[in-house]
Formats: C-alpha cells, structure tokens, sequence
C-alpha cells in the first residue's frame, strides 16, 4: 500500500461523493499506470453527445455506444478498470454502472448505485437500470431472481456509497487474484479495502487464508486475532479461537 493512495482513499471516505472519481481511484490501486485524467474526459465526452438529457436518453446513448457485459471475458481484471471500460465498451455491472452514473450525473441527473446481490445496479431517477444489460429493469424481477436463487431481499436494495462501490471493486479483484493465487497482490488489494472497512471479520479471515498459503503463520495467527476481535457473535469468536490455536502450531516458512 503506497502512502499517496493510502491517503487519497482516506480522503475520499472521509468526504467523497463522487462515485466516478471513487472508481478511478479503486482504477489506481489495482493498476498504477491506468488513464484516469483520459477516462474523466471520455465520460464527459459521452455526455455531451446525449440531447434532451434523461434517465432514458443516458442509457440508450451507452447502449447505442456499444457498451455491454463483457461476456466470456466476465472474470479478468481490467474489468474493474474504469479506463479500460470505457475504452473496450466492455465491462461488468459496477463499472458499467459507474459508466451509467457519470454521464447522468453530467446533466444533474440523480444516479445511485445499488448494492444487489452479485449483479450491481443503478437507479436514474425513477428508472431501474440492469447495467449489464445496458438496459431497463424492474423491481418485479429481480425480487424473481433472487426468490429464484434463494437469496434473502434484506438488504437487497440497499443504496451504494461511493465507498461501498470502491469497496466492492475492490473486492471482485481481490477475490480474482486469490483464486488465481496471487496473494500477495491479494494482501495489497485487501490493505486497502481495510481503509474503508477495518473492522470486517470476514476480510480478516480471507487475509489469514492468503498467509496460510503463503506458509507464513504468524500472520494468519495476527489476522485471525483481528478477526475474533470483530467477530459478529461468540460462536463465530470461539471457532476463529480454535483455528488460532491450530495456526500456533504451524512452522513459519517466510525469512
């Protein structure tokens, strides 16, 4: 973690309210060299070709632009990169949304994100947006989705702060680069979430398991502490005791 963006992201939780410079700053920790004064500009480019600006103006001008999922090539990093988005017209809800958000909020729209389960949305004023799908959606069926996928409503919802869409940028390539074992860029993902976040358990527990692959105990032993420390209830705080205890035991292997 770098003390620059350390700072910039302390700042932004502190005051921000800008869900586009938010992105470009996660765009910053994921990738040092990512065009983040070109991708301001191209936003606003955008914008300026959408007449008679309104929640349904905005999300045919992305549509008519050739935005949309980026299909097979759903699970890759620079999918969290708002440059490269905007750049490739590909992308994954957030960062399509972010994309929805900025042009929107160029003619003073109100745009917000929607932190629902596993598929991130937006709102334009009145109108649900499936960012994905650059297009349209309706309440009725994503409470259909989740029924379908036995996922709980609570919460479902719920507004997304520009830290929380930072938080969750963050995490979709945390989690890419653990499942591709790179954890040590993992760790540096997930110092950062920790600015935002620094009494998460479950992001505790997802660091001392990169350590525990990297054979080095003493920090899974450090990480779960912390996690105990956070833990939501004494069940959880006993099991995450028991796994310190095994971890204690374990030779170190890091010099």
């Amino acid at each position: 973690m770098t003390p620059q963006l350390e700072g910039a992201l302390r700042e932004f939780v502190a005051a921000g309210d800008d869900v586009v410079e938010g992105a470009l700053l996660a765009a910053r920790i994921i990738d040092a060299d990512s065009d983040v004064a070109w991708a301001r500009g191209e936003i606003a480019r955008i914008a300026d070709g959408v007449r008679e600006p309104s929640p349904e103006a905005v999300v045919a001008a992305l549509a008519e632009r050739g935005f949309q999922g980026a299909g097979e090539r759903y699970y890759e990093v620079e999918n969290s990169l708002l440059d490269h988005v905007l750049r490739s017209r590909r992308g994954i809800p957030i960062t399509l949304g972010v994309v929805l958000m900025g042009v929107a909020r160029h003619h003073g729209l109100e745009a917000l994100g929607i932190n629902f389960p596993r598929h991130f949305l937006v709102t334009l004023g009145d109108l649900l947006v499936d960012p994905y799908a650059v297009a349209p959606t309706s309440i009725e069926s994503c409470r259909t989705w989740l029924k379908e996928n036995r996922v709980s409503e609570a919460g479902a919802f719920a507004i997304a702060t520009p830290s929380d869409v930072v938080l969750r940028m963050l995490n979709n390539v945390r989690m890419l680069l653990h499942a591709r074992g790179d954890y040590v860029r993992a760790l540096d993902i997930s110092d950062y979430q920790l600015v935002i976040v620094p009494d998460a358990y479950g992001l505790h527990v997802e660091r001392a398991d990169a350590w525990l692959a990297l054979n080095a105990p003493e920090m899974v032993v450090e990480e779960l502490r912390k996690a105990a420390e956070h833990a939501p209830d004494a069940a959880i705080a006993e099991r995450l005791r028991e796994r310190i205890e095994q971890a204690g035991r374990l030779k170190s292997v890091v010099n």
